[in-house]
């Protein structure tokens, strides 16, 4: 008996928006597009998405990561089913989205910190805290790799649910790397992420 191939998971940050290059904090009540640098660094990426013979995209349905999924899928050799989760949205910040970095720094001196370790709480602000953030974005690639078996899926990432999934899995390799060198996570990164029975039980266990 053939052996299934293992699923395997392609994280793609979205292309730079305005608010990007402006420092400013997005969450889910900014909705920008991306800029005209996003779209370059979109287009700049689809021979490496190409190699990666991708069955199917996922996105969160904010703008950036819509745009982002559609740029992609205009350029491979042939359409795949574009699919929608609302499950990957970026962090909800709550009243702080909007506000520049500088302003994070005035109104929470330890924010970077805690988003370091992955114990922040927005809910004071009206957004969502990490426990949260985890459940919705664990429980959407679960329900992923469980109806996607030996494919190869991308999934159009923002930068929260990405970094959760790096601070619990440090050894998803990164692929490729964006042009903006001053982030560690950039616009356009690329993580490979190949799923065994062994990471599935490990994702299980962060759903409390």
């Amino acid at each position: 008996m053939t052996e299934l191939k293992p699923t395997t998971l392609y994280f793609i940050r979205h292309g730079e928006t305005p608010s990007n290059a402006a420092h400013i904090r997005q969450g889910i009540l900014l909705d920008d597009y991306l800029d005209t640098r996003g779209v370059l660094q979109m287009e700049k990426i689809i021979s490496i998405v190409k190699i990666l013979k991708l069955d199917a995209i996922y996105t969160s349905y904010l703008h950036r990561a819509e745009e982002s999924a559609a740029l992609i899928n205009q350029k491979l050799d042939r359409s795949i089913p574009i699919i929608h989760d609302r499950r990957l949205h970026e962090r909800d910040f709550g009243s702080l989205a909007g506000k520049s970095v500088e302003e994070w720094d005035n109104i929470l001196p330890d924010n970077r910190e805690k988003e370091a370790l992955q114990i922040y709480d927005y809910r004071p602000f009206g957004g969502e805290s990490i426990d949260d953030v985890r459940q919705r974005v664990v429980s959407a690639i679960l329900d992923i790799i469980t109806n996607n078996p030996g494919k190869n899926v991308g999934i159009i990432c923002h930068n929260g649910p990405l970094r959760l999934l790096l601070f619990h899995f440090p050894e998803i390799p990164r692929i490729y790397r964006g042009k903006d060198t001053q982030k560690d996570i950039a616009n356009t990164d690329i993580y490979e992420w190949e799923i065994t029975d062994g990471r599935i039980a490990n994702l299980k266990s962060l759903l409390k």
